[in-house]
């Protein structure tokens, strides 16, 4: 087998997850729609995710006292639902709090897999479905982005050296590890157990757990060769 069919049969795989990944979501948002919230169930939300799902006008006390007991901010209540098609405007022009409030709870949705951290290309791909393929653009989603900053619904926008922006969606205290080693990937997107350690002065315990949690919510991706041993690629970081 050549290098060519090797590269071929990853790229089908990465298309392969995305595709997984984009009807993961859109079966998660159809059971979170009709699903009829309770108590109970708002105030696990709201403490695993720091958010409330506020869809019933009828449980407006019980929202109210879900945010005071879990001090979330009113910015952190979502009130109604945005789909692909609350996007566009008339089917052409982008409503960018639309947009912005779609990214977040899409992200949401997908907390468990991802930790709440990714950088601008990895949401991109996450909101990119449907009637929005191709119809937005990375920048379009950076703009939406940095309006969910604005507006105090995430708590940190951070852009590496490598000119990639990291975008932590939930509180950083769970994702600080990770983003110190996103700031020290070279430009060929590969970095080590050793580089971390050495880079960051960490134990070899310390660098590989966070690079296994990198790797666990799809940021980064382990290779493997003789030659070089194992490694981590963060195919998001790589510039051409």
């Amino acid at each position: 087998m050549g290098l060519r069919d090797i590269e071929d049969r990853a790229k089908m795989r990465e298309l392969m997850k995305k595709k997984a990944a984009e009807l993961r979501m859109h079966r998660l948002e159809t059971e979170t729609a009709i699903t009829k919230m309770t108590k109970e169930k708002l105030a696990d939300i709201a403490k695993k995710h720091g958010v409330i799902l506020a869809l019933d006008p009828d449980m407006k006390d019980v929202v109210e006292e879900i945010r005071k007991k879990y001090n979330i901010p009113k910015e952190r209540i979502i009130r109604e639902q945005i789909t692909e098609g609350d996007v566009l405007k008339s089917g052409r022009k982008i409503i960018y709090k639309n947009l912005a409030m779609f990214t977040y709870q899409r992200i949401m949705l997908e907390k468990t897999e991802t930790g709440g951290l990714l950088t601008l290309p990895d949401v991109f791909d996450r909101v990119n479905t449907g009637i929005l393929k191709n119809r937005i653009t990375i920048g379009d989603v950076e703009r939406a982005v940095k309006i969910l900053k604005k507006d105090n619904v995430i708590p940190e926008i951070n852009r590496l050296p490598s000119g990639v922006l990291a975008i932590s969606f939930f509180p950083v205290q769970y994702t600080q590890d990770q983003t110190s080693i996103l700031e020290i990937v070279k430009n060929d997107g590969v970095i080590n157990t050793g580089d971390v350690c050495k880079a960051l002065n960490w134990t070899v315990d310390r660098a590989e757990r966070a690079l296994q949690n990198l790797v666990d919510t799809r940021v980064a991706r382990i290779t493997e060769t003789f030659r070089t041993g194992k490694q981590y690629f963060f195919p998001s970081l790589k510039i051409n």
